[in-house]
């Protein structure tokens, strides 16, 4: 059957997959199969972690039921247009016994809200509308998911599942990691024959989540974020990739901050441009630079990479897939394979953490 997303334009992939056995044995212990996509990000280590760490179905989720949080995944994958995450998520469905007809209703009737449980069809409503509007219509969705009855938690927890979704969607589309063999592969005999081991293994490595203290107070830029979570394994999980990326030497700490000043400014979260805003003063950048960066995403006090970082960094809020990989494949001419590979780590997580902010901070 024809994935709903086969007709969105894909291009080759930017950058060339190389093989770390330490990254591989420590994603297969946390999913239990191959990561399909890990060698593709192993020459940034926090990056490679963090894609397999914040999965929401890896012990991350204490109160949101899980087949919700699929169906998120699922939903904004669509809406991102992300083929190979969305392809990943049929796989698995198909893994699971679900039917060619049977998925291609479900499909359906994600579209039709009218057709769905008033919870899952207020959760699926607020996946949309961070895809498609971002933070700014973050406040009507909180209230219809409370009017649907999710707890805080629930809803912290949903927040949670659509920020790391929209982040790993644009890591996937930015280099446009390879799509067409995941979506080929339910088809294949082996699959076919192995599809139920295939789901045994899948779900015997994901389980809920127990409360997990913050080993240490956080300290750095987005620390409020993450201590909104306190007490659910989300915290830690999304502490150490937030941490790892601060400290990776790959591109300078400045020029991270003013990707997610961009991003923060073009999704309109106003909690988040406030904390980045104050740490890049501490780098030693006045605001008077800063608003002349945010208005012309230029200014004399940028050196030439940190030109190019800003520039990219606007163009991951609202895209179309292919449009933005070619933008990154004249990125990749100007920069190391590393520092291609760490933009795209940093600008999707800012998509994700921006989206996050506008769901919990106000509740932190």
């Amino acid at each position: 059957m024809a994935s709903a997303l086969e007709h969105v334009s894909w291009e080759t992939c930017l950058i060339e997959p190389r093989s770390d056995r330490a990254l591989e044995a420590y994603a297969r212990r946390k999913v239990g199969v191959p990561f399909l996509s890990l060698r593709y990000f192993a020459s940034v280590p926090w990056l490679a972690r963090a894609v397999v760490d914040l999965h929401p179905e890896l012990g991350l989720l204490m109160h949101l039921d899980q087949s919700v949080a699929d169906l998120l995944t699922l939903v904004v994958s669509q809406e991102n247009s992300c083929r190979f995450c969305y392809a990943v998520m049929r796989m698995l469905l198909r893994a699971q016994g679900m039917s060619d007809a049977r998925i291609e209703r479900m499909e359906q009737h994600l579209s039709r809200a009218g057709d769905l449980p008033p919870r899952t069809a207020a959760a699926i409503a607020f996946g949309r509308s961070q895809s498609r509007v971002g933070p700014g219509a973050a406040r009507d969705a909180r209230r219809a998911l409370r009017h649907a009855g999710f707890s805080d938690d629930e809803m912290k927890e949903i927040g949670f599942v659509v920020a790391s979704t929209d982040f790993l969607n644009r890591i996937h589309t930015i280099p446009a990691i390879p799509s067409r063999p995941v979506e080929r592969m339910p088809d294949r005999l082996h699959m076919r024959l192995l599809g139920p081991l295939l789901n045994y293994i899948v779900q015997k490595h994901r389980f809920r989540g127990r409360a997990t203290p913050l080993e240490r107070a956080p300290l750095y830029p987005y620390a409020r974020l993450v201590r909104a979570y306190a007490g659910s394994p989300i915290a830690p999980a999304l502490g150490q990739a937030i941490e790892e990326m601060w400290a990776s030497p790959v591109l300078s700490r400045r020029s991270k901050l003013l990707m997610l000043a961009v991003i923060a400014r073009g999704l309109g979260c106003e909690v988040c441009a406030l904390e980045i805003g104050e740490a890049l003063q501490r780098e030693g950048l006045d605001a008077s630079a800063l608003a002349q960066i945010l208005t012309h995403l230029d200014a004399p006090e940028l050196d030439d990479t940190e030109r190019l970082l800003v520039r990219f960094a606007r163009e991951t809020i609202w895209y179309e897939p292919a449009v933005l990989q070619r933008r990154a494949r004249a990125l990749s001419a100007r920069l190391t394979g590393p520092q291609l590979v760490e933009a795209a780590g940093v600008a999707s997580l800012a998509n994700g953490l921006c989206r996050l902010g506008a769901m919990v901070l106000e509740h932190a």
